[in-house]
This record gives C-alpha cells, structure tokens and sequence, in this order.
C-alpha cells in the first residue's frame, strides 16, 4: 500500500459560506484538456459523460465564479479564455510548489501507519482464564492482547501456537504437579502468580441458607454453571464427585456463563439463586459468599519469556494487585513451581 495525497480545490458560496456542488478539480482538469489541444467531444467521451453535460457544468462554474472560462472560435471550437488560463495555469503552479512537501507529508504518514502495525503486531497474546486482576491489568497495557476462556482451552491455545501466554488456574497440589510435568515436556514453564478463593455466590443476605454444595440439590434452588473446559467447571465436577453427587441432581447444570462477572450477574437479576465463582466478585458486587475452595493461579509461557520486560512487570504487578485485593493471596517467593 502507498499513500499519495493530492490537493483539493472548491468552491465556497458567498451567500453563507456553503460548498458549492461545482467539482471545481473537474472542471480545472476538463480545462487542462482542452488548453493542451483536447476538444471538448474528446473530453467527454473521456469521462464517459455527454457532450450537453460537460457544457452545462462548464456554464455552471463560470456563474458560480462569475467568469467566462472559454472563448468560443467560429470553426474551430473553444479555446481557454485569459481566465481560464489563469485558473489552469495558477493551480499547475501550486501543485508543482507543494509536490514535494505532498511527497514527504505521505511518506511520513505511511511510516507511522507500519510503526503502529508492527506495535500491533508485536503484542503479548494472552489466552486466560476469567480473572478481575488481570483483566484490569491488560486493559492499561499498550503491550499485550487478551482473550479470555476456559483454562484448559487458554493452555490448548499456547501449546498450538495461538497465544504466548497462558493463564489457568488449579485447585489441588495433584493437579498442579500432573500440570506442571505436562508443561515442561513441551518447554514450557508455569509461574505460580496468585492465589484466589473461589466459592458458591448467591444473593445477599443469603435467603435460601446455602451452605454447602449438596444444598444445591434442592429444588427450588437454580444453579448457574460455567462453560466446558473453564477451570472452575472442572473444580465444581470434582467437588460433586468428592461429594458422590451427579450433575442431574442439580437444577440449571446445563446453563452456562462464560465469565466470574456474568453469574454474578445472573444471580443479580434474580436468573440463578446460586453459582460458583471468585470471592472477590461476590464482593464487588456486594452478593453473599460460601468459601468452598482456594487455588493457583498460573501464568504458561514457552521458557525463558518471563525475562521479557513487559512480561516480568506483568507478573510483578498481577502479585503485588493479588497481596491487596480480597480474596486473593501473594505468591512472591518461587518463580517457577517446583514438584
């Protein structure tokens, strides 16, 4: 792609300063033409337009200028009137004084344009699972691109190449060593960053007494689940199953939210009673929470790409955010799990 920028020549009205509808450039063009021994039925057939047309629109600038553009010659047509001249030869001189300066104006802009592209380009793509902290995090960074999903289709993502970094988070030391041992036969190291608590939400004050999972089973509750391959789907099965409980016990199993953010919703507008999700967006939106379970949150990257700036401070500032924030936890002391 190649920019190139031309001038624009136009016609303003007296009367309040309106733009005519005089294509004045076409009509200089059209001028040009015939000084340089075009006639005006070559004009025509040149811009696809008939002849009565171009001589109407050519009447038309003269009224709007208030000049008369052709000298018409008996047996040998029109020629440029002196004030046709001047008009034609006037906007060659201007286009001749600027073309440099157009030249170096378009160069300059294309520069910026491949700048901004390769900054584009150059982004941190990181496929996560739902998270508050991170989330709020990206969104003040010029250096990464986030998409958020379930934490087992965000480590599908970065071992196919799609994403640089994953987050995902693991509710048990088993789970994290299985995880962790997968990872590295890939070259791939998982960073501890955070803890977080996650639980049941449910509507302030709590009003059908829930507290445990198998409450879940009543009747009249509605529960409000997450989407296939989301860790916290993957944690809620195996307390169900620890719990010798099945998900067709559970009224509303099958209807899904994509994010922490979207059940609390939910249970907001009264569409759930309850749902599993973070302590602190139970907080946040100021709903009651029943701790079930704390778990680690990681961030997976091929090795070595921690030592990048940007992902180190990301890191950095993911730990320092999770040290204040409630229902998180810091994890400062390793800086790759170690089974």
């Amino acid at each position: 792609m190649r920019i190139k920028i031309k001038p624009s020549i136009s016609l303003i009205s007296a009367a309040g300063g309106k733009p005519s509808t005089i294509d004045l450039s076409w009509v200089i063009k059209l001028l040009s033409e015939i000084k340089n021994g075009k006639s005006m039925v070559y004009a025509a057939q040149s811009a696809g337009i008939s002849y009565r047309t171009i001589w109407n629109h050519l009447k038309l600038a003269e009224k709007e200028l208030g000049v008369q553009l052709l000298d018409s010659i008996k047996g040998h047509g029109s020629k440029l009137s002196a004030a046709g001249e001047l008009l034609v030869d006037s906007t060659e001189q201007l286009v001749n004084k600027f073309n440099t300066l157009y030249s170096h104006e378009a160069i300059k802009i294309q520069e910026q344009l491949t700048a901004l592209t390769n900054q584009l380009d150059s982004k941190w793509k990181i496929a996560t699972s739902s998270d508050p902290i991170i989330e709020k995090l990206i969104s003040k960074s010029a250096n990464f691109e986030l998409r958020t999903m379930g934490s087992g289709q965000s480590l599908e993502s970065l071992i196919a190449g799609q994403s640089d970094i994953a987050g995902f988070h693991v509710p048990d030391e088993e789970s994290i060593k299985a995880i962790h041992l997968e990872l590295k036969k890939q070259g791939i190291d998982a960073i501890p960053v955070m803890k977080r608590e996650q639980g049941l939400i449910v509507a302030k004050g709590n009003p059908y007494k829930i507290k445990t999972i198998r409450d879940l089973a009543r009747p009249e509750i509605r529960f409000i689940n997450r989407q296939k391959g989301a860790g916290t789907r993957l944690m809620f099965d195996n307390l169900l199953e620890a719990q010798g409980m099945n998900s067709g016990q559970i009224k509303g199993y099958q209807h899904e939210e994509f994010t922490h953010s979207a059940v609390a919703t939910a249970i907001l507008a009264n569409v759930a009673d309850a749902g599993l999700g973070l302590h602190n967006i139970a907080k946040e939106y100021k709903l009651h929470f029943i701790p079930l379970n704390t778990e680690t949150f990681f961030l997976a990257m091929p090795a070595g790409l921690a030592k990048q700036s940007a992902i180190a401070t990301l890191i950095k500032n993911i730990r320092s955010h999770a040290g204040d924030a409630i229902g998180y936890s810091q994890l400062k002391l390793r800086n790759r799990y170690k089974p």
